[in-house]
């Protein structure tokens, strides 16, 4: 039996949406698991969008944004830069769905590039991972918009639902199993370079069969997969036909997830970062598979410059450089004149295999905290000792009264738990996992 996603909606959730009421939409973090959600929420206002959804990062931005493509209701889609033009789009009534960063929508409240009378509905999407709430409590702040908050979990975004949508109704369009399913094997990667990864994991692992499942339609019907390897199919559903490799595009439900496993022999899962801890709830073992050449460093280094690039525009630190090229904009064409800045190099970022600006970490959840006399100091020596990471791939150490998260490097962060599960660190043995953060 083929596997479709048909979340179903009861007459309590058909009733608060035609009033305008809170709504709780249980989902992955994945563009493609809300688009039943949008699909139901109708048209714009003449005046503003119909729908502000509110997402961690830009990666997610592009999936929700992908997801709408040839949803009449959810379309012209649109995210926010923060610029004049998202703002003269939004006056001109040519945008029904906003898709934007909290940080990026107060930007735009503040300049008036976005009216809070003129929404019609905001869509939370997955506040547990939006990280302290701060800017995200300001925006609801602002707008009194009807509320829809979708969440990978409910538990882990229980107070957030408690403040925003207290006893609403909910949608069980993808639960969190209780215990994870088989193995997987996951690389990350952004919304652009899907399609590279895929032909990279073809070349790769060289699978005698292939099924891509692409719930965004993003592989045109003219790909073959480069002819890597043997036969590929394409779909968005998931069919029972038993092949030797199965590919997700993005992260899967529980019961994609199952169907992928039951179809194929290998299962590889190509996953935006913020979506990594809810992978290791979905599977385990979850083990990273390297895809990237030199050459893929190369292209990632560009769209690295591009982000960078873009979030200075947005943020308006640049008013001291604006004064200093006036007049060589004067003389010549102003992208001529940016080619050029480049070029000299300066501050901006090096090409090759740096870090990535997005934030590739996971979240190890650790049984110990302050009341164990536990300091950030114990945790990173037991990191780099006991586990042998080096000090590049430990992040941020958030010590709490009974409990640690820390932050480690996607690639590492299933050999950190194992090494870690066990030790003991000031007279505790150490119990770790997966952390929902």
């Amino acid at each position: 039996m083929t596997w479709t996603f048909a979340p179903e909606f009861d007459a309590a959730a058909r009733a608060a949406l035609s009033a305008g009421k809170p709504l709780i939409y249980c989902a992955p973090p994945a563009g493609w698991a809300v688009r039943p959600l949008l699909e139901r929420l109708g048209s714009a206002e003449p005046a503003g969008p119909g729908t502000l959804v509110l997402v961690p990062d830009r990666l997610q931005a592009l999936d929700v944004v992908a997801a709408t493509v040839g949803l009449p209701v959810a379309q012209p889609a649109r995210i926010a830069t923060g610029g004049e033009r998202s703002g003269r789009l939004l006056e001109a009534g040519l945008v029904r769905t906003l898709v934007a960063t909290p940080s990026t929508a107060i930007r735009m409240l503040s300049r008036s590039a976005l009216k809070p009378e003129t929404i019609g509905r905001v869509l939370i999407g997955w506040p547990e991972l939006h990280g302290a709430g701060t800017e995200l409590d300001a925006l609801l702040g602002e707008v009194r918009a009807p509320r829809i908050v979708a969440t990978g979990s409910e538990a882990a975004a229980a107070d957030f639902i408690e403040r925003f949508a207290h006893r609403a109704p909910a949608v069980i369009a993808g639960a969190t199993p209780d215990e994870p399913g088989g193995a997987v094997r996951y690389a990350v990667t952004a919304p652009p370079a899907v399609t590279r990864m895929v032909e990279a994991a073809l070349d790769r692992l060289q699978p005698e069969s292939t099924l891509v499942w692409d719930p965004y339609g993003r592989f045109g019907p003219d790909w073959t997969g480069a002819g890597m390897a043997g036969p590929v199919a394409v779909t968005g559903d998931i069919p029972p036909d038993p092949v030797a490799l199965a590919i997700a595009t993005d992260l899967p439900s529980a019961a994609a997830l199952a169907a992928l496993h039951a179809t194929g022999g290998e299962v590889l899962i190509l996953v935006r970062p913020a979506q990594l801890p809810y992978l290791h709830l979905l599977a385990s073992p979850a083990t990273p598979l390297a895809l990237t050449s030199e050459a893929d460093r190369a292209r990632d280094w560009r769209d690295e410059l591009r982000e960078a690039v873009r979030r200075r525009l947005e943020s308006h630190g640049y008013e001291e450089g604006l004064l200093a090229l006036a007049p060589l904009f004067e003389e010549f064409d102003p992208a001529l004149v940016a080619a050029a800045l480049l070029q000299l190099g300066g501050t901006l970022p090096k090409a090759g295999p740096a870090t990535p600006d997005v934030p590739l970490w996971a979240h190890l959840h650790l049984n110990i905290g302050k009341r164990d006399g536990v300091r950030a100091g114990d945790v990173v020596g037991v990191m780099l000792n006991a586990v042998g990471l080096s000090k590049e791939h430990v992040g941020r150490v958030d010590i709490r009264d009974t409990f640690t998260l820390v932050e480690v490097r996607a690639e590492s962060a299933e050999s950190a738990k194992r090494g870690l599960a066990g030790a003991t660190l000031k007279g505790r043995q150490l119990q770790v996992r997966f952390d929902r953060k």
